[in-house]
């Protein structure tokens, strides 16, 4: 389909494999996006390479697809554990808690703003030896109708995809009125894994080889610290000492202070997963949004998304090692890209917090009262 819509021109491709890339990966791990789309990206090189040496070419098909990921998990809460892990910490902090659909209405604008400036970016970084790919393009769609129409199971697996993402967007709604209670984001996952086995699409067998059931431990163990981190009161008490200091520098609540959440977990990201850092800071900065009278959701949804920056190292993100194991991608490449990108980023996430949230969505920077939790409840 990307192949079909992208055209010949490079530039368009490049922008299709962006966006082929981010719209799944705000729904499925990018670590199983990526690898659908490699073949597709080596095909159309290494078919242009044999006329026409490019090894940009090769470089700018490759540094899209880790992009796309990248710029496309923060549009959704199952765009990425950090995602799902924050919205688990802001449900001591707000009630009702954020949504399925409200978190997308925040994060849509990151992910359309940095694919249309990385369609931009990347052909100037990687400047291709060829603007047209036809001839590539023609061949490659001749081998993809080689494999014919698809499959009943496909369909099937895909209708079974489609449904949970509804789930997700309708759970606190259409779902929640049709069973009489929500299923929240881990329930409704559940449910999508049951309806594959029971229609034979897979086996609890391949859920137990091949689910990294070692990761879903981590991160359990991740989330567990953060919470005994908040409930012993560590959490609150480094968040009034640092709220103490950052009031000398003007950083003490609203803008200021998620803008400077926003820095620091663009910056922690590139040191540890995104995961962790979450995990980590997710329940101090919280705090510190609750007690400089802040709102919470800007501060925790900041975070969440800002941590998807990490792009200065190869193994910044599942998608990036996979593409830098592809070969066509040096460690050098990923550097220069961040140079300029990185703070493109920052940018484009300080104007999403102004004009986006402020502006265009009914979110405030103190503290929204309709949101408290009740003490007890």
């Amino acid at each position: 389909l990307v192949v079909k819509l992208s055209g010949n021109k490079t530039r368009n491709i490049v922008l299709g494999l962006l966006l082929g890339t981010a719209i799944p990966s705000a729904f499925i791990n990018e670590a199983s996006i990526a690898p659908m789309y490699i073949p597709i990206a080596l095909a159309l090189y290494t078919l242009t390479n044999k006329t026409v040496p490019a090894p940009r070419l090769g470089k700018l098909l490759m540094m899209s697809i880790a992009i796309g990921c990248m710029v496309g998990a923060p549009m959704s809460p199952t765009g990425g554990a950090r995602n799902a892990i924050m919205i688990g910490f802001l449900e001591d902090y707000v009630s009702p808690n954020i949504s399925f659909f409200e978190w997308m209405k925040m994060g849509v604008f990151y992910t359309v703003v940095m694919s249309i400036v990385m369609a931009f970016l990347l052909p100037f970084l990687f400047k291709p030896e060829v603007k047209d790919l036809s001839e590539a393009v023609a061949i490659l769609k001749v081998d993809l109708e080689k494999h014919g129409k698809m499959t009943r199971e496909q369909w099937l697996v895909g209708g079974i995809m489609i449904l949970i993402i509804f789930m997700w967007i309708t759970d606190k709604t259409v779902t929640a009125s049709i069973l009489g209670f929500s299923l929240g984001l881990g329930g409704v996952a559940i449910t999508g894994a049951v309806l594959y086995m029971l229609l034979g699409l897979t086996s609890w067998r391949d859920y137990e080889q091949n689910v990294s059931w070692g990761v879903i431990i981590l991160y359990a163990g991740a989330i567990s610290l953060g919470a005994v981190f908040k409930s012993s009161g560590a959490a609150k008490w480094l968040a009034d000492s640092l709220i103490a200091i950052m009031s000398n520098f003007g950083i003490s609540s609203e803008l200021p202070l998620i803008m400077f959440v926003i820095l620091i977990g663009a910056l922690l990201t590139n040191l540890m997963s995104a995961g962790a850092t979450v995990a980590v800071i997710g329940p101090v900065v919280l705090e510190m949004a609750q007690a400089s009278g802040t709102n919470v959701i800007l501060v925790g949804v900041g975070l969440a998304i800002s941590t998807s920056l990490a792009y200065w190292l190869v193994i910044g993100t599942p998608a990036s090692s996979i593409v830098y194991a592809s070969g066509q991608i040096e460690a050098k490449d990923f550097i220069r890209m961040a140079t300029y990108a990185w703070p493109i980023a920052i940018i484009v996430m300080f104007a999403m917090v102004i004009f986006w949230w402020n502006g265009v969505l009914p979110y405030d920077y103190g503290i929204d009262m309709a949101r408290v939790p009740v003490a007890g409840g």
